[in-house]
């Protein structure tokens, strides 16, 4: 059980009872480990390039004869021994940092962040609620106590993304952008009450009914 706040941030008489094969989940740390790795890695751009001799400008013709100078032999001024020249095993913007992670595994890391989360008292659950501006969701911030930083958890957008912009400590998530990392991540995790039933319906373990004959 978790504690239940109205949509004005005051906490309810009552606690709501979460789905335990979600929130109460045994955690694979090494699961968790190799998930985090593989987002942060998704996420990683090959931005860094230097450039090789192929690609910078000059060359075409040879510095100095073969022979005869006293000096070393060159050929193109493209070589990386030059000033100006191609630089040798420099990054480039073709490596792919790119890691495969299957549905059953970004499922089952979402399951065990959501259960941490649970099991250190950082989650919370609180009534719908269609916020106008800023300042209503500053209040709900406040009334909750919440001084560290908080992340909402929405089923779709009604207001409270565009009104919590401004304020520094507030991030909203949308139930399709939900991801274990962001649940790590989070000193404080407040989901919505229609994101949490669709989080237990997506999540949860489905009991089949056994037929009576």
């Amino acid at each position: 059980k978790v504690n239940l706040f109205d949509q004005k941030g005051k906490k309810a008489s009552e606690k709501i009872e979460l789905d335990k094969s979600i929130f109460e989940a045994k955690v694979n740390d090494k699961l968790l480990s190799q998930y985090v790795y593989a987002y942060l890695s998704n996420q990683r751009e090959s931005n860094a390039h230097t450039k090789d001799r192929s690609e910078v400008s000059g060359g075409g013709r040879k510095q100095w004869k073969q022979k005869g100078t006293g000096r070393a032999r060159h050929g193109s001024n493209r070589s990386p021994i030059w000033k100006g020249g191609g630089v040798s095993f420099g990054p480039t913007n073709d490596r792919n940092y790119k890691k495969k992670v299957n549905a059953k595994e970004k499922k089952m890391a979402l399951i065990q962040a959501l259960s941490l989360a649970s099991k250190s008292d950082k989650l919370n659950v609180i009534e719908n609620f269609e916020p106008k501006k800023t300042k209503d969701v500053a209040s709900v911030v406040k009334n909750m106590g919440i001084k560290s930083k908080l992340t909402f958890v929405q089923l779709e957008e009604k207001g409270l993304y565009n009104s919590s912009k401004n304020i520094e400590k507030v991030e909203v998530l949308r139930l399709g952008e939900l991801n274990a990392y962001d649940i790590l991540k989070a000193s404080n995790v407040v989901i919505l009450k229609d994101a949490l039933e669709e989080i237990t319906n997506k999540l949860g373990s489905k009991k089949t009914k056994k037929s009576s004959k």
